[in-house]
């Protein structure tokens, strides 16, 4: 009876056994799919980055043909080449590249003086309207920048292309490539897609370019439309996210996007996801798991399982070998070893056993010589040995080694199991290459990407510290200062000192605004030069006269030396001020009352041109001689004997130097501390060979003229910035019309009488209508002083390219903020007292501003 109880409890708790093995099969075949599911997803996913990257590669290859062979015509224009030499070298392009991507791939053409020429013969070239073509209006617009425009439909062929085109250098020519997109040259990556996969490619807009996949144009068509929808809504980020395409196949959705905004997208049906071959996995977890129910299974019916459990631990065995090229089994006892497994690409002149010596051998004579040592020690019989007598089971190491088809990284190892012998290890071989490479290709990056992060977050950290410093110290004066003259207001004198105070400390923070601009324009490339013929002399004049006043205020000794005989040039004179500017300025900054400073200009004549030396020296503070090494670094600046307060982030060096480069010259510093510093810049400089070259100054009373009465329509929509404006042209003698918005600046200059608008002042950015389309439309309106009354930028962007806006909208100047009085001033009597239409070179070209 307690038998047959026991029996029963023993059946019922194999019942529960096996319920309990089938849930967790259940459950591990469902983890198994979730597990499948994502890997795919994965891979989905690296496959359209993969697809993307090649197309996005096509893209920069195609850029750079356009960019090299637009600088060929430039140099063929430059050189006088006829129609006929022009035509012939884009015929040859063509060919060449022709040549290297395929044919029928794309279709070159030029717009040069006016005349089509394109790499193969076209009869309507001649009557072709390229002016309204967007790919000209494109590249007119991008000043010389390679533009890709969006996809559309070619006007010889009726294929979709898209064009990449460039300005050359002659305003108004163009160069540009139609590129076929729907050439399969251009879409290897496409190739390589699982079997039954989709690929579409994408415009910006959701437009089909390309497809490879069974459906027709027209179903694509539609069902790109919808997941391009669905991609929009993010209904396909999760890994078990699908779409039924038109055949009612549910399918898995991978995309990625090109820099342009192109995107690819991959779908792959989940059948072949969940149960293709490349999916074997979830089989094996299956049988795993059938595996352990049997086990279970096995306490019932033991004897009739039990041949079936040992092909299964055959099969493990092997299926376990085949990753390994080479298998011994080595007794550390007798010091011998027995071939297990040898690859048949592997050959050895190895009998199958022998003395474990002439197997250590033989490895070694494989292994790159400088790891013969490592191996020796490593798997020497003695080691072996004391590696099983610690108990450790596996040990291995890489080395590089020698095989048929090269040298390989080869994982070699032993392993010891006591059950299995207790005098043997198995010593196993395995190629791990590819492993090896990506694993150091891996670390490489990521060492080299954490030595750049620190680089960065330590120069950030640096540059926010210094800035959040000199920039609060000006603020903390301006905003007490300006408390303290309301609680004296009172007292003029103290008010007068407050109001001064506030000034300078103002003049302070918008020089370190300047000098973070400047950088910033700096390393993003966007720091051209501006070369055109200016005087030496009276440049220096111009900057000089900015420090004389600030000198004599410190009781400090100024002075201007002149060692030149052709004043004459032609360069960028906006720049050398900067750099004059920023050296004077530390001069001043460095240096104690009864110092001397001085700002001298050597000239050494060689052919057409010369060099310029700019020296500008110091009795003050001066610099420790390591110091010296890093001075044109950024944010660094020496600190460590003086105990003044010093204002600046550490930028107007490394802008100093920066420019200096960019003109091709040279900045050098001498300096020893309590000494003074001496910086001498020399820069090359064109001669303008004319007979009255000579240095020459504006008339002050000719150049002199009263604003009283003149009618000024002022666009500004911040209140203070109205009010200060209005201020200051009202104590020029101006009378001044208010526009809070371009709209209402419109409205009011078309309301008033012809002629009785002397000039207009534009804010850039204001609501409703910004300065730029308000100043296109006043340019537009049918009247006589339409095109001739003078607009006048007033932007607190100074970028090159800010300024390039408001001369392409037909201002005639620009003037930035803070507002400079005498700027303001200067620039409108310029342009009141010119013909209609004449524009004067830009007023804030010729120094630094310090405006109020």
């Amino acid at each position: 009876m307690k038998y047959r109880h026991a029996n029963g409890a023993k059946n019922i708790l194999s019942i529960i056994m096996l319920v309990l093995v089938f849930i967790l099969i259940v459950t591990m075949v469902f983890l198994v799919r979730i597990k499948i599911l994502q890997n795919t997803q994965e891979f989905g996913t690296m496959l359209a980055k993969s697809y993307a990257f090649e197309e996005q590669t096509q893209l920069d290859f195609f850029k750079e043909r356009v960019y090299l062979m637009s600088a060929y015509i430039d140099e063929m224009v430059a050189n006088k080449a006829d129609s006929r030499q022009i035509q012939n070298g884009l015929t040859n392009y063509y060919h060449h590249l022709e040549d290297a991507v395929g044919e029928n791939t794309f279709f070159a053409y030029a717009i040069i003086n006016g005349e089509a020429f394109t790499s193969e013969p076209w009869d309507g070239k001649d009557t072709y309207d390229y002016s309204g073509a967007k790919w000209y209006s494109d590249a007119i617009e991008a000043g010389g920048a390679v533009v890709v425009g969006d996809a559309y439909f070619d006007v010889i062929t009726g294929d979709p292309v898209y064009t990449i085109s460039k300005e050359l250098s002659n305003k108004g020519d163009v160069f540009a490539l139609d590129v076929y997109i729907e050439n399969d040259n251009l879409h290897n990556a496409s190739q390589s897609i699982p079997e039954n996969a989709s690929v579409f490619l994408c415009d910006s807009n959701g437009g089909l370019l390309y497809k490879n996949t069974k459906l027709s144009d027209t179903e694509s068509a539609s069902y790109v439309s919808y997941l391009m929808q669905g991609i929009s809504n993010g209904e396909y980020a999760s890994y078990d996210d699908s779409i039924t395409d038109l055949q009612g196949v549910k399918r898995g959705v991978y995309y990625d996007s090109l820099d342009n905004g192109w995107t690819v997208v991959i779908t792959i049906p989940m059948n072949d996801i969940l149960i293709g071959d490349s999916n074997a996995f979830i089989y094996i977890i299956a049988c795993i798991g059938l595996g352990s129910f049997a086990a279970v299974l096995i306490i019932v019916i033991r004897d009739i399982l039990q041949s079936r459990e040992m092909r299964k631990a055959v099969n493990t065995m092997y299926a376990l070998g085949n990753s390994y090229f080479a298998i011994f089994r080595i007794n550390f006892v007798t010091g011998t070893y027995e071939l297990f497994k040898l690859a048949d690409n592997v050959s050895t002149p190895l009998p199958k056993t022998g003395k474990y010596d002439l197997l250590a051998a033989k490895i070694k004579s494989s292994i790159k010589e400088s790891s013969e040592q490592e191996f020796d020690y490593n798997f020497s019989i003695e080691n072996i040995k004391k590696r099983v007598q610690d108990g450790v089971r596996d040990f291995g190491g890489d080395y590089r080694y020698t095989l048929p088809d090269g040298e390989k990284w080869v994982n070699i190892r032993t392993l010891f199991d006591s059950s299995f012998s207790s005098d043997e290890v198995i010593m196993c071989f395995k190629e791990i290459d590819s492993e090896k490479r990506i694993n150091l290709q891996n670390r490489i990056a990521l060492e080299n990407a954490i030595a750049e992060s620190q680089k960065s977050i330590k120069a950030k950290s640096e540059f926010f510290s210094n800035m959040s410093h000199d920039m609060r110290t000006p603020l903390n004066a301006i905003i007490n200062f300006s408390n303290l003259a309301q609680i004296n207001g009172e007292n003029p004198e103290k008010v007068k000192d407050y109001l001064q105070k506030i000034n300078i400390s103002g003049k302070q923070l918008l020089n370190l605004i300047n000098d973070i601009l400047e950088i910033s324009k700096i390393e993003a490339g966007h720091n051209f030069l501006n070369c055109k013929e200016f005087c030496v002399t009276t440049l220096i004049d111009e900057v000089a006269g900015i420090f004389r006043d600030q000198a004599e205020a410190e009781g400090k000794v100024f002075t201007t030396a002149f060692d030149i005989h052709d004043s004459q040039v032609v360069g960028d004179s906006f720049k050398i001020g900067q750099i004059l500017n920023n050296l004077l300025s530390n001069s001043l900054k460095y240096s104690n009352r009864g110092d001397r400073i001085s700002l001298s200009v050597k000239q050494f004549a060689f052919e057409k041109h010369s060099k310029y030396q700019f020296i500008v020296s110091d009795t003050g503070l001066g610099m420790s001689k390591e110091f010296t090494q890093k001075v044109f670094e950024p944010f660094l600046r020496e600190t460590n004997y003086t105990d003044r307060q010093i204002v600046g982030v550490g930028l107007g060096m490394t802008i100093v130097k920066s420019l200096v480069q960019q003109m091709d010259g040279e900045v050098s510093v001498e300096s020893e501390l309590g000494k003074g510093s001496t910086f001498t810049v020399t820069i090359p400089l064109e001669i303008v060979q004319s007979a009255d070259a000579e240095p020459h100054k504006e008339n002050p009373e000719e150049s002199s003229f009263d604003l009283d009465g003149k009618t000024i329509l002022l666009a500004e929509d911040n209140e203070l910035n109205m009010e200060i404006a209005t201020e200051i042209l009202s104590m020029c003698g101006c009378e001044i019309m208010q526009a809070k918005n371009g709209k209402e600046a419109v409205a009011l200059f078309r309301d008033s009488e012809p002629f009785s608008i002397d000039a207009i002042l534009m804010d850039m950015q204001m609501p409703v209508m910004d300065g730029c389309t308000a100043a296109r439309e006043i340019r537009a309106t049918d009247r006589a002083d339409a095109a001739s009354v003078p607009i006048i930028a007033v932007t607190a962007n100074a970028f090159a390219e800010d300024i390039d806006k408001t001369t392409k909208a037909g201002m005639n100047s620009h003037i930035s903020k803070p507002i400079a009085i005498d700027q303001l001033c200067a620039t409108l009597s310029a342009l009141i007292k010119n013909d209609p239409g004449e524009s004067p070179a830009d007023a804030d070209r010729s120094m630094p501003n310090n405006g109020i």
